[in-house]
């Protein structure tokens, strides 16, 4: 109808996905039995779409009614439009619901429960994102790098003596050798003096004779 088309085309403002705009017996019965203070609402909502809740026997209030339809984690993708701020409130608690509601004669989509992001984040980190092509490349990329690691242990060989070690211990010896004391000599200054005077001496005696 012309009306639930004008819904639809607010509603899809705030949405990317196609969307049908529909109420449910419970909720249109309750319009009804609060008598003129809904009187309005109740017009409206008699010309949208009726949705199939299953409590057309036993009619529950609204609330309910809405609360039955999306479960524990609404597999149907219902988004609740309601003005009843318990209900909204107790709406959050289940993740995964979108909730609409007007203020001012604009319609507004509240930002995401704590509940509907921790389950996104979840459900986010639980994907396999990677193709089969990407997981092959890891697969062989693991593969060659073992096969490096072991090649390189093989190469590995028992390492001889450090030849700056060896050195190092001549060089020792060497200097303990340098450090022993020499015993002491004459002076070869000494020596010579002696040399000189005796013949004086013996030159000089013979004069004498």
């Amino acid at each position: 109808s012309g009306i639930n088309a004008e819904y639809e085309a607010v509603v899809s403002t705030q949405s990317t996905g196609e969307i049908h705009v529909a109420t449910t017996h419970c909720a249109l019965r309750e319009c009804f039995q609060l008598g003129p203070v809904l009187s309005g609402a109740h017009k409206i909502l008699k010309k949208f779409k009726r949705h199939k809740c299953g409590h057309e026997n036993a009619a529950l209030d609204a609330a309910a009614c809405f609360t039955a339809m999306v479960g524990a984690g609404n597999p149907e993708h219902y988004i609740i439009a309601t003005q009843d701020s318990e209900l909204r409130k107790q709406l959050r608690d289940i993740p995964g619901i979108p909730i609409m509601y007007l203020s001012a004669c604009t319609l507004f989509l509240e930002s995401p429960s704590y509940k509907s992001r921790d389950q996104a984040e979840e459900s986010f980190l639980k994907q396999d994102l990677l193709t089969d092509y990407e997981k092959e490349t890891i697969k062989k990329m693991k593969g060659n790098q073992e096969e490096k690691t072991a090649f390189n242990r093989k190469r590995k060989r028992p390492k001889g003596p450090n030849p700056l070690s060896c050195k190092k211990k001549k060089s020792e010896e060497g200097a303990k050798k340098k450090k022993k004391k020499k015993k002491p000599t004459e002076s070869c200054s000494g020596a010579t003096n002696e040399a000189l005077v005796k013949p004086v001496d013996s030159v000089q005696i013979d004069a004498v004779k």
